[in-house]
């Protein structure tokens, strides 16, 4: 079984208990992007509730990793054509030389 780390973090001006597998750098780190999101959300909009500023970052978090991970296919799907284009290339290569010898028949 996994050893959790209980860590205390501060968010929107809040303190919480977090526990998790990562290391306590890790949630550290996480806890700061989160809160850091939050104040940009905040400095953005007239005063929220804190469950609203809450929600509101959760989308813009959830939006940002979908569009990563569209990004990541799409960066994929090119990868595997690249991958693809030397074979195809040195097809037409062997296909370009073959073209004298059947022109010889």
């Amino acid at each position: 079984m996994c050893k959790k780390n209980k860590v205390i973090v501060r968010i929107g001006g809040r303190e919480y208990a977090v526990r998790g597998t990562e290391s306590e750098e890790y949630i550290h780190k996480v806890a700061i992007y989160v809160d850091k999101k939050m104040q940009e959300l905040s400095s953005k909009q007239p005063p929220l509730s804190i469950s609203m500023l809450a929600i509101l970052t959760a989308i813009n978090l959830a939006d940002e990793v979908i569009k990563q991970k569209d990004e990541i296919k799409r960066l994929q799907k090119e990868l595997d054509q690249l991958k693809n284009t030397p074979k195809a290339a040195e097809r037409e290569r062997v296909n370009v030389y073959d073209i004298p010898k059947k022109l010889r028949r």
